[in-house]
Formats: structure tokens, C-alpha cells, sequence
């Protein structure tokens, strides 16, 4: 009686068993055919936007060039970029759709969670990479203006720009995401201040020769005339001109640009 007993206990569960495969069966077709069908489209999508933002690789590619900025080239052009990030994003959302038709509740859950927080996450992440493109082009923009204004430490005034810039947009991206900056903020006040102090001592520094010739060459300008004959640090010659912070001489080597 017992061994009948196991027997029927065997064969109700292996009834229960079948009827629950019978019953989810359905739901997993309908899945599997959820994904695919998900993975189909995120392939068309990937593709389409890739030609049509293909553009966006030629107008990329000339703006760096035009700019100096060939250290910012990626590896990956924006348009395969973008196109990848489509892919990967309509993917999730099919697969947020598959999870709820299994009945993975929790699951479904947190795949909604991460759905609905990723826009926010990529504004984040956007708002760094502009902050990171804009400081590198102040920083080329600043020390170009520096070097032509005859300042040494116009790299450093470059770097000090590109920093400064940068730390306020990691902060801005950062805050977007949801983080709490509190520490990051005094963190990135600390080091902006003492990016700006440096900044300061450098910019003393390099503009105390500066405005001591800017004042020298005034002297010379009231003193002489276009024409005089004067010797100037070990040069003699006829002065041809006068700018702000030179005096340009007409030697028997030639013309000599020389600091007053």
C-alpha cells in the first residue's frame, strides 16, 4: 500500500509539473519572441540613425581640425557611438517587456527603475563631455591669447581655464545624476581656489616683465623719435619703430627687435 501510495504521490506531482510547463510555456515563446523581435529592431534603428547622423562624422572631424583640437578625436565616431547607444537602450526596453510577461515581478521592477533613470544618467554624462570639449578649447583659446600677448605662462593660464571649467561641469553632471555633491562641492572649491591663486601668482609673475617694458618703450617713444640713432642694450642703430613693449632698430646686422 505504501509503494501504491509513493506512486500516486510520483504521478500527481509529475502532472503538476507538466500543467505548470503547459501554462508557462506561452509566456516564455512570448518572450524569446519579444527579445527577438526586440533585437531585430534595435539592429534597424542602430543602422538608421547611424546614416543618418552620419553627417555628424564629417562636420565632428572638420570642426577638431579647424580648431587644433586633434587630440579629441575618438577612436569610435559619434555617429557608430549614438548608434550603439540606441541599440543597447530599445534592447532594455524589450526586455523589460519580456521580464513583466514571464511574471518576474521584482525583476520588472528594477528594470523599470533603471529605464526610467537613464535619461538622466546620459544628461549627466553629456553634461561632463561638453564641459570636457568647451574647457579644451577655452584652454587652446586662453594660451594662444597669451602667447600672443607675450606672456610665458599662458600654457599654465590655459590649463588653470580647462581645470576650472572642467570641475564645474563634472559638478553640474554629477548633481544631474542624483549624487550627493556636498563633499565634491568643497572639494571642487578648494581646488578652484587654489587653481585661481596660482593663476594669479603666475600671471603677476609673467605680466610684471611685460608692463615693465610697456612702460620703458613709453619712455623711449617721449625721448626719441622714428630716425634717432640710439644704443640699446649693446645695439646701436637707427630706431624704426616703436611698439608697446619693443624697440625695432636698424643695425649694420639688420633689424633688431630689442626690449627697452
Amino acid at each position: 500500500m505504501g509503494e501504491q501510495d509513493w506512486l500516486t504521490s510520483l504521478s500527481a506531482s509529475l502532472v503538476d509539473v507538466l500543467n505548470s510547463v503547459i501554462v508557462f510555456a506561452p509566456r516564455l515563446l512570448a518572450a524569446v519572441a519579444l527579445l527577438l523581435a526586440g533585437w531585430l529592431v534595435a539592429r534597424l534603428l542602430r543602422m538608421l540613425i547611424t546614416r543618418l547622423i552620419a553627417s555628424l562624422d564629417r562636420l565632428w572631424h572638420g570642426f577638431i581640425l579647424r580648431s587644433g583640437l586633434e587630440h579629441l578625436q575618438a577612436r569610435h565616431p559619434p555617429a557608430k557611438v549614438i548608434g550603439a547607444v540606441v541599440f543597447w537602450l530599445t534592447l532594455l526596453f524589450f526586455l523589460t517587456a519580456a521580464t513583466e510577461v514571464l511574471g518576474l515581478g521584482v525583476f520588472v521592477t528594477w528594470l523599470s527603475q533603471v529605464v526610467a533613470y537613464l535619461p538622466v544618467l546620459v544628461a549627466g554624462v553629456l553634461i561632463v563631455l561638453a564641459g570636457f570639449v568647451v574647457s579644451s578649447l577655452v584652454r587652446d583659446l586662453v594660451a594662444a591669447t597669451a602667447a600672443s600677448a607675450g606672456f610665458a605662462q599662458g600654457d599654465l593660464l590655459g590649463r588653470s581655464a580647462q581645470v576650472v571649467i572642467l570641475l564645474v561641469a563634472v559638478v553640474i553632471g554629477v548633481d544631474q545624476i542624483g549624487i550627493d555633491i556636498t563633499f565634491l562641492s568643497i572639494m571642487a572649491g578648494i581646488v578652484l581656489a587654489a587653481t585661481l591663486g596660482g593663476v594669479a601668482l603666475a600671471f603677476g609673475l609673467g605680466a610684471r616683465n611685460h608692463v615693465a617694458n610697456i612702460i620703458a618703450a613709453h619712455q623711449v617713444r617721449q625721448l626719441y623719435r622714428v630716425g634717432d640713432t640710439i644704443e640699446l642694450a649693446g645695439h646701436a642703430g637707427r630706431v624704426a619703430e616703436v611698439t608697446a613693449t619693443r624697440v625695432i632698430l636698424v643695425t649694420s646686422a639688420g633689424r633688431v627687435a630689442q626690449s627697452p
